[in-house]
């Protein structure tokens, strides 16, 4: 359930608009990326497209984080969108060396101020969120839409272990039943704050966000720490010590602001 409504949460917030921001990967890979950067941000949300999307899906949703207070950073990964490579033919290791784009996005915002990031991501972007959370202690909460045990070789499920007692929203359709099954899959794994929510029939990754109308206010608060668990509590992600920090990865990615 919801504490405070969604709307209540959104304010006027003084920030420039979209700037589209150039990333290096770790292995050199040139990136595109989508980032709004509203003033005294604190929080920052990495956002990660669907197979074959790219940042764009995430307009909406970034709009009303932004209002929110949050600042966010859309990348296209390798292959997608204004990224290199895009419309490529993309193989397995590809797609498993995409972690380094989703870390890239990770590193530009810390470079930025923010110690407290957390993950959004669709499909292969849930994947891809879920399995660089589980190494960086950096990140400290996730939402998850149509997560999958494998996709492209990405497996989620150690991953879901190593990632712990942090919070993580999955959400699924049980009209895709493999999704369905996933999602209930690596809920059991879950051991931090979690909730599991299974629609009926809303299709698969960012499609849910136009068919189920319950879906966008259930991440935004997630995202925001406003859901109230079953047992009470609010959602409230805390963002790593600095000893934890420190273990952080983040040397390989040249940033650069077009």
């Amino acid at each position: 359930m919801w504490t405070v409504g969604i709307a209540a949460l959104f304010s006027t917030v003084a920030h420039a608009a979209p700037k589209d921001v150039a990333l290096t990967a770790a292995d050199g890979t040139a990136l595109h990326a989508k980032v709004d950067l509203p003033a005294g941000a604190k929080s920052a949300v990495v956002l990660v497209h669907m197979d074959g999307r790219s940042w764009s899906d995430w307009r909406f949703v970034s709009e009303k984080l932004v209002r929110g207070g949050l600042a966010t950073i859309a990348v296209d990964l390798r292959g997608h969108g204004d990224s290199a490579r895009a419309g490529e033919a993309l193989t397995e290791a590809d797609y498993l060396a995409m972690e380094a784009d989703v870390e890239a996005a990770t590193a530009w915002v810390r470079q930025q101020g923010i110690r407290s990031v957390s993950c959004l991501g669709a499909s292969l972007g849930a994947n891809l969120c879920l399995r660089v959370a589980s190494r960086d202690p950096g990140i400290v909460n996730l939402a998850l839409l149509s997560p999958a045990l494998k996709k492209h070789g990405l497996t989620t499920a150690a991953a879901m272990k190593a990632y712990g007692d942090r919070p993580v929203l999955m959400v699924a359709s049980m009209s895709e039943r493999y999704d369905g099954i996933s999602a209930e899959k690596l809920d059991e794994r879950a051991e931090g704050q979690h909730h599991l929510e299974l629609l009926t029939d809303a299709g698969h990754g960012t499609k849910m966000l136009n068919r189920d109308p319950t879906v966008e206010g259930l991440v935004l608060s997630w995202l925001m720490g406003t859901y109230e668990l079953a047992s009470g509590e609010l959602v409230r992600p805390r963002p790593a010590d600095d000893e934890k920090m420190s273990d952080i990865q983040t040397d390989g990615n040249k940033l650069e602001l077009q």
